[in-house]
């Protein structure tokens, strides 16, 4: 009796299945007409059939709504990524954009006619410290070097200013030393400033375009070029790019951090500019 108890479900269905079993051999033996004992079996059982096929028929529409769902799951990543691709691919192209054209303006200022008596030079050691940033020289008197002449890179680019000179030998102070000091501007707007070193940022291998208007249109990557106010510069030597703008310590004016253009820890030759005049 325990056994029938535990195994009841199990029992119904194996008589329904014998059952229907039934059904389909006397179904078969009457030649297709239903016997009067298949006919209310059938009645019986319809129901439970009717259910069976509808319940099959949901489990396939599941199964196909989720195949689906997975599917277009799958799809909407793929989407996901190529957008993400595409966003990435214009942010380059937008950098790459701007990077040309201001090569296009380092072009044409290098390539502006210039009268300049330049002296080249090759560096024989680096001094770098937290306090300064010089470099020395292999020229000095012997060949005409003096001090407070600029020195410059095979770009045009303003590498620094002779401080120091013997017989054979040179010390150059950098931009970003705190003993430079030369008139700038900026390129795109016109706008005059000082390009100075700074203690903080010559560690950071930077230099401040100070005075400026608290207010002054200065944007990242605007080039600095030295103005020739003063004399010691020639006018349109690239400085370097700006980087970034900040009130300074009054809070009257501003200042814009500016990269130099000249890659100052990899110089090996520079030229000194022992005398100057432009032709614009």
């Amino acid at each position: 009796m325990r056994f029938f108890l535990k195994h009841k479900v199990l029992l119904v269905a194996v008589i329904a299945i014998v059952l229907v079993l039934t059904l389909s051999v006397v179904s078969a033996l009457t030649d297709g007409y239903a016997s009067p004992v298949s006919n209310a079996l059938g009645s019986i059982f319809k129901p439970f059939q009717t259910a069976i096929a509808g319940f099959s028929d949901k489990v396939a529409s599941w199964y196909g709504y989720m195949y689906e769902f997975d599917t277009v799951k799958a799809e909407n990543e793929q989407l996901k990524m190529k957008i993400a691709q595409m966003e990435e691919e214009a942010r380059l192209s937008e950098a790459s954009n701007e990077e040309n054209a201001r090569l296009r303006q380092l072009l044409g200022l290098s390539e502006r006619k210039r009268d300049l008596a330049l002296e080249a030079s090759t560096i024989t050691s680096h001094d770098v410290s937290n306090w300064a940033s010089t470099f020395t020289i292999s020229k000095g008197t012997n060949f005409g070097i003096k001090p407070r002449d600029c020195v410059i890179n095979e770009e045009y680019f303003l590498v620094g200013v002779v401080s120091e000179v013997g017989a054979n030998w040179a010390t150059v102070v950098t931009v970003i030393d705190t003993d430079l000091e030369a008139g700038a501007y900026n390129f795109r707007t016109g706008q005059l400033a000082v390009a100075k070193g700074n203690f903080d940022l010559m560690r950071q291998g930077r230099l401040r375009l100070s005075y400026l208007p608290k207010d002054a249109d200065v944007k990242n990557g605007d080039l600095v070029l030295t103005s020739g106010i003063g004399g010691l510069f020639p006018r349109d030597l690239v400085i370097g790019a700006v980087e970034g703008v900040q009130t300074d310590e009054t809070g009257i004016s501003a200042f814009a951090v500016i990269h130099p253009s000249a890659q100052l820890g990899d110089l090996k030759q520079v030229f000194v500019v022992k005398s100057f005049d432009i032709s614009e």
